[in-house]
């Protein structure tokens, strides 16, 4: 185990590359939280796109569909909102899906499979050549192996604790972003309250998502 983190693979650039940056929300708040740590995510996209041309960077969460919230809960929703808004404003695309409540409190449904099929789709559409993965999730591996049978390229960024071995080992280069934390974050103040993630597996439908663009593509 010496050294996992310290090993990096060889990096091959395409010329005048687009890059394409997708960011798991709940990853990076489990991360960000456990470290007491606030991500400037200005900062960061500019970091992971490096001097490249850069299609759009997108962030994906949950949020409560239902609006009749107990108070406090609902203000701190409302901080997510604002959040979310600012995220807009430096040029960041949120996409939002509803969080399902629970006698648990809420949990996120959804959303591995929505960033999963703009992946797949904008790879489709030759809109990107390298895709950047924020999240350390196991279950987007069948997805880089799509993206990259399409000829594309796809790094992973993410900090340590939620770091897959299996997603850094199939995506063409990683970065641990523990290792430049300065660089994009300030101690945390404050915390939202964090969705809670479903206890099903999503890998079957990812699978499921990458069969039915392919078919549509055949079609075409």
């Amino acid at each position: 185990m010496f050294g996992i983190f310290n090993k990096t693979k060889i990096e091959y650039r395409y010329p005048d590359e687009r890059v394409a940056i997708f960011i798991d929300g709940a990853n990076m708040f489990h991360a960000s939280n456990y470290l007491k740590l606030k991500i400037d995510y200005k900062k960061l996209v500019e970091i992971l796109r490096k001097d490249r041309w850069l299609l759009r960077a997108y962030f994906y969460t949950g949020i409560p569909a239902d609006r009749n919230l107990p108070p406090e809960i609902y203000q701190q929703f409302k901080k997510q909102q604002n959040f979310l808004n600012e995220l807009s404003n430096i040029g960041i695309k949120v996409k939002t899906m509803p969080l399902k409540r629970t006698p648990e409190g809420f949990i996120e449904k959804g959303i591995d499979i929505l960033l999963a099929t703009d992946m797949v789709s904008l790879a489709f559409r030759n809109a990107y050549d390298t895709a950047v993965l924020v999240s350390g999730d196991s279950d987007y591996v069948p997805v880089v192996e799509e993206i990259q049978a399409l000829g594309k390229r796809v790094e992973n960024a993410t900090f340590k604790r939620e770091s897959s071995f299996h997603l850094r080992k199939v995506c063409d280069s990683y970065i641990i972003l523990d290792n430049i934390k300065e660089e994009f974050t300030y101690p945390l103040t404050a915390s939202l309250p964090e969705p809670k993630k479903p206890v099903f597996n999503v890998l079957e439908k990812i699978k499921e998502t990458i069969n039915k663009i392919k078919n549509l593509s055949i079609k075409r």
